[in-house]
């Protein structure tokens, strides 16, 4: 299914829209709700190079065959999202080539300030980075994990350099801290002693990419800041760094087609190594009481000896409403039957698709993670039997299905759920303790490690 690019596209600030309504004359207006592309007629643009005396048309039929041609080629949607370009916009970034760094240090990747404009509310927002960091017994031995950590406006990160003899006892914490490779959507299972590996290169999904072998991790999340930002990298033995880094000042973040409050900012929840018991719950996002938010991302590692957990029920509380968010882990991941896509089939007539004699004969062996992915949606990691010993890695961008709370917002994972349900009371499945529910005789704990992304203001 094609996806909707989430990014904003930048109109000029003096761009009007022509469009007709039902039973009513043309009107002209900005071009500042996204919706009113699909009733769009003609566009026109006023002021600076585009004067009232040399003033530019836009058929309509141009402006979709347009963004026809560009979605068939970025197998996307066409753009809903728009941001007004302002004066106080202006791109800002970096990049650093075999950029050397100690064992246990905390070197500065990049750091940037800019005062506000004054009457500016919109913040200042990294807009996207790329990662290729190689370190261990030789400088240059690839495929290195790492500790990224982002430091926000009056964050310090003084306490952090374990070899500095400048270290002083700063309490300073960043508003994001995290591991490379997990971050980009690669399971814990593909990394040992710090050496990561991802049998899916090159891939890309809407917000992240892995696109060369030894290097190229990108992502585009959108982080907000008022005045400063410094994100920096540490690693257990020395190496190098080729990283860029980009942004805009004064940009309003945008997420699928919402445009956030310009005091939003982005949040990060972790889980790592954390045992689940049958039928118990995992928050994947600490329970937030008087704040509103969006749900952006969650990305997970889990393993068991037992596949009983893919069983377990996504659930959020969202303002004092109880919303099933799945009827499985690999269906919150939008797919199904243990993320089978890619396995063997009968090719007999009338054969079931899945289980089938190959896969019978093979005991059920899951291993093709490359094939269960989405613009939205992916696996990087698949190893296991049904019904035992199986292990995954997955993640979701709530993009085309906000998930927003005003009040209140609980998010929680389970290990199993049983299903069923009564059509004559309204009960649905997702039956678990609260609902009386008994672990099965196989049931076994899963470990799990997660990321949970949210914006909040």
């Amino acid at each position: 299914m094609p996806r909707m690019i989430d990014h904003p596209i930048i109109l000029p600030k003096h761009c009007v829209a022509t469009t007709y309504h039902k039973q009513q004359r043309f009107q002209n207006f900005p071009i500042q709700n996204p919706m009113t592309v699909t009733m769009l007629i003609t566009g026109r643009c006023y002021g600076g190079r585009y004067s009232s005396s040399n003033k530019m048309l836009v058929p309509t039929f141009l402006i979709f065959l347009w963004c026809s041609l560009l979605a068939s080629r970025l197998n996307t949607a066409p753009v809903l999202a728009a941001v007004l370009l302002e004066p106080s916009m202006e791109t800002f970034g970096g990049a650093l080539k075999s950029f050397p760094f100690r064992a246990n240090y905390e070197q500065t990747l990049f750091q940037f300030e800019r005062e506000p404009v004054p009457g500016q509310v919109n913040p200042h927002v990294i807009t996207e980075q790329w990662f290729s960091i190689f370190g261990g017994v030789h400088k240059f031995d690839p495929n290195t994990d790492a500790r990224i950590r982002i430091y926000i406006d009056d964050e310090s990160n003084n306490a952090y350099n374990t070899n500095s003899s400048s270290n002083n006892n700063s309490s300073g914490k960043p508003s994001l801290d995290f591991q490379l490779y997990f971050a980009h959507t690669i399971g814990v299972q593909n990394c040992v002693n710090n050496r990561c590996s991802d049998t899916r290169v090159p891939w890309a999904s809407s917000e992240v990419q892995h696109m060369a072998h030894a290097g190229a991790l990108k992502n585009r999340y959108r982080i907000p800041f008022r005045r400063r930002i410094r994100i920096t990298i540490t690693l257990p033995y020395p190496g190098v760094a080729y990283y860029l880094c980009r942004g805009m000042t004064h940009l309003p973040v945008v997420v699928g087609d919402l445009q956030l409050p310009p005091t939003a900012r982005l949040n990060l929840y972790k889980n790592w190594a954390v045992d689940v018991a049958p039928l118990n719950h995992l928050p994947l996002v600490q329970p937030r009481l008087n704040s509103s938010g969006l749900l952006y991302a969650t990305i997970w590692s889990a393993e068991s000896e037992y596949i009983g957990f893919m069983e377990g029920c996504v659930r959020a509380e969202i303002d004092g409403r109880s919303v099933l968010l799945s009827s499985g882990t690999e269906d919150y991941f939008e797919s199904a039957n243990f993320f089978n896509a890619g396995h063997p089939t009968d090719s007999d007539p009338g054969a079931y698709p899945w289980p089938n004699a190959s896969a019978v004969a093979r005991n059920n062996i899951f291993t093709r993670a490359g094939s269960v992915s989405s613009p939205e949606s992916g696996v990087g990691y698949l190893s296991g039997t049904n019904p035992y010993n199986y292990s995954m890695s997955a993640y979701k961008f709530h993009l085309s299905d906000p998930i927003v709370w005003w009040n209140s917002f609980n998010l929680t994972a389970s290990n199993y759920d049983h299903g069923g349900g009564d059509p004559s009371t309204g009960a649905l499945g997702c039956f678990g303790r609260a609902q009386g529910a008994k672990p099965t005789p196989a049931s076994r704990p899963v470990r799990m490690w997660t990321y949970a992304w949210t914006y909040e203001w």
